[in-house]
């Protein structure tokens, strides 16, 4: 029964997930190993009292990033270059010119921006529900969401 629980789960969520850890490390070999690592961690974890799952391994997903780059000793923003064009994920998921523009003006945002633009219009959580993931109160994500919606603009006007 819980194997069942467990594959329901990973086939609902594992590639917005992975989606998530793509857009944080740009790298998508890493990015399968951290949500496949952070899946096992979050079921192993996970009490009855929790309300999402999603937000749950979401949270999960994003502390075994950071402690990826704590561990490697890479406390910059990893270099753009680390992944190909060929195998990034946004490329084959998001067929469509207008969402590939979109894609690329979230990924030259600041990555506290790309993080909350990234969780809110596309994994479609809550601004109250990114403030538990990220660690920050409602305000500041509401304030990080205005100004990378602003920068957002800026970026897309230019490109026009």
């Amino acid at each position: 029964m819980r194997n069942d629980a467990f594959e329901r789960l990973f086939k609902r969520y594992f590639n917005e997930a992975k989606l998530y850890v793509t857009a944080l490390c740009r790298n998508e070999t890493l990015a399968e190993d951290i949500v496949s690592e952070s899946f096992v961690k979050a079921f192993a974890l996970i009490d009855e009292e929790k309300e999402s799952f999603k937000f749950w391994l979401f949270k999960v997903c994003r502390n075994a990033y950071f402690d990826y780059l704590r561990k490697s000793r890479r406390l910059a923003p990893i270099d753009d270059n680390t992944g190909s064009d060929d195998t990034d994920l946004a490329e084959k998921v998001i067929k469509d010119e207008e969402y590939r523009a979109l894609y690329r003006a979230i990924a030259l945002l600041k990555e506290n921006y790309r993080e909350v633009v990234l969780l809110y219009y596309f994994d479609e959580l809550s601004v109250s529900e990114i403030a538990g993931i990220t660690g920050q109160t409602v305000q500041n994500v509401k304030v990080q969401m205005y100004r990378a919606r602003n920068k957002l603009k800026e970026i897309l006007e230019g490109q026009i």
